[in-house]
Order: structure tokens, then sequence, then C-alpha cells
């Protein structure tokens, strides 16, 4: 019985994690076009050591990148660029939990950012930092591994969707 319940738990806590960033799009709207969506791009290993430097300097341990989390990740960044939204709710009605779970990530733990129109890995993270639900996800202190995605469309009016998972496996 405590198997079946402590998943059921452990989801609920996400979702309360998760629905702690639910910033509306003009926080995260860029506020010039400084570089052109196209030269837009993303290293997933430059995003895990600013992420990880960020932790050190909270005391948390740092994250190792998920090949799962990276394509919850990646999933959800092409939805929204499809649907030229932010959200955590997919199109297809799905919650971060069920996306890092379709990806076959087997969690402990979830949380998910979504940042929308940012021109740099670097202004998304300032982003991240300053919006209270999404830096407390960058800063829970049981993840252990993390995905990220980028994906860049000039035909929408962000031009720019951007996905953090977090995560810790069972």
């Amino acid at each position: 019985m405590m198997l079946r319940i402590l998943p059921l738990s452990l989801a609920f806590l996400s979702l309360l994690l998760i629905a702690g960033c639910a910033e509306g799009p003009a926080e995260f709207a860029a506020p010039q076009q400084r570089v052109a969506v196209e030269q837009v791009r993303l290293d997933k290993e430059e995003a895990r050591a600013m992420i990880n430097r960020y932790r050190a300097e909270k005391g948390l341990g740092g994250l190792t990148i998920s090949r799962q989390l990276t394509r919850a990740a990646q999933r959800h960044s092409a939805d929204l660029a499809r649907h030229d939204k932010i959200s955590h709710a997919g199109s297809d009605g799905s919650d971060p939990w069920k996306r890092v779970q379709g990806s076959g990530y087997k969690a402990r733990l979830a949380a998910e950012n979504v940042g929308a129109g940012q021109r740099s890995l670097h202004e998304v993270f300032r982003g991240w930092q300053k919006s209270p639900g999404h830096n407390k996800n960058l800063l829970l202190a049981d993840a252990t591994q993390m995905g990220i995605a980028l994906v860049t469309d000039p035909g929408t009016g962000y031009g720019t969707f951007w996905t953090l998972v977090l995560g810790t496996p069972m």
C-alpha cells in the first residue's frame, strides 16, 4: 500500500512545484530583437555548467544531463513552437509529470521551467532566476538530473521556446 501512495504523493508534490512557476508570458518575452531567431543556439553543457554554478553558490549539488529528460524538454519545446504559446500544459492536455513519464524516465521528482522569446541562454536563465517559481525549481535540493531544449521558429510570435526539466530518478 505504501508503494501506491508514494508515487501519487510525489506526483502531487511535483505538480505543486510546477504550479509555482506559472508566471505569464510577458515576463519571459524578449524586450528587443537583438539576435535573429535563426542565430539563437543552445549548448547543453554550457547550460548545465551555468545551472550547476548557480546551485553551487547556494550550497547545492550539481546536475547531470539525462537523455530522457532532454527528450521530454525537446518534445515540449516543439509543442510550444507548433502552437506559438508558453505554457506548462501540452496541446494534448499533458502536464510536466506525464511528459517526463512518457519519456521513459522513472521519476521520484520532476519539475519544469519554460520560457519563450529570449535570445540567449543567459537571458532565459536570468528570467528563471527572477521568477520565484522557476527559481525554486532551479534550486530544488533533491534534483540530480536535468534536460534542456530550445526550439526556434521565426514564423512564430515568440521565435524561441525553451524548456528545462529537472528530475530525480526512483
